[in-house]
């Protein structure tokens, strides 16, 4: 049984006919299902809980990277399949697991290719690409063994899913592997030259758990989602989320 998941803003008249066409597509493979729409409901994941205990098996959020973060919680909690058709803006996440936008992701959606992955955890919020500090002074504390702090200014990543920039020499991280790859990049230092140019630093330290810790407030994205707090509690859940992806995604298992 397949649930489908529609955020609020498709009921804007611009994606009218690309929701049609989906819907059409979703009747021709045998896969339909019930429809709810986020707009009607006051608690996305009392709604989701409702239908699981009616017994369905596989949940298909319908529209971006926001929508995903509003249920993935539940939906990971709860065992059942997950499944996206991005439509709009801001699919990063869709783009990763490699579901094509609109229409297109309704075959592959029919094809079901599973893959069980890697979740990371901040402060008790799941995220599936990774998380990020823009601006980072702070220090990293694992098991309260050990400590981990830039000399310099910077930002830090910690990626479960994560294709890499053309800094990272096309590095995918595998979200398969029960660690996330935890990345600190340092600002240029005007104390250190390499032939006459201002050199940055980059460290990359795979891990299951750690802190992030400091004394000024900071400011995480998790999946895009804002977070503001002197202490982050980051942690990795292997193996949680059993996701329909396509053959186009970008990672290996």
């Amino acid at each position: 049984m397949y649930y489908y998941i529609y955020d609020d803003y498709l009921g804007e008249k611009r994606f009218e006919k690309e929701v049609q066409k989906v819907e059409g597509r979703l009747t021709d493979l045998g896969i339909a299902g019930k429809i709810a729409r986020l707009a009607l409901f006051r608690n996305a994941e009392s709604m989701i809980r409702d239908e699981l205990r009616k017994g369905i098996e596989t949940v298909v959020v319908v529209g971006n990277d926001e929508t995903v973060r509003k249920v993935i919680d539940v939906i990971a909690q709860s065992g059942v399949v997950f499944g996206i058709i991005p439509i709009g803006p801001k699919n990063e996440i869709a783009r990763l697991l490699g579901i094509p936008q609109g229409v297109a992701a309704c075959d592959v959606l029919s094809a079901r290719i599973l893959e069980t992955i890697d979740m990371g955890s901040v402060n008790g919020r799941r995220f599936i690409s990774g998380l990020s500090i823009p601006e980072f002074s702070g220090e990293i504390t694992c098991d309260d063994r050990y400590r981990v702090y830039p000399k310099e200014d910077g930002a830090l990543e910690v990626w479960n899913l994560y294709e890499g920039s053309a800094n990272d020499q096309g590095k995918i991280s595998n979200p398969c592997d029960g660690k996330l790859e935890t990345i600190i990049r340092t600002k240029p230092s005007s104390k250190l030259k390499l032939f006459g140019k201002k050199k940055a630093y980059e460290s990359m330290i795979p891990l299951e758990s750690f802190a992030i810790r400091s004394s000024d407030p900071m400011i995480l994205f998790a999946d895009g989602e804002r977070m503001e707090a002197t202490r982050f509690d980051v942690s990795v859940e292997a193996k949680v989320l059993r996701a329909i992806t396509g053959r186009s995604r970008l990672f290996e298992t």
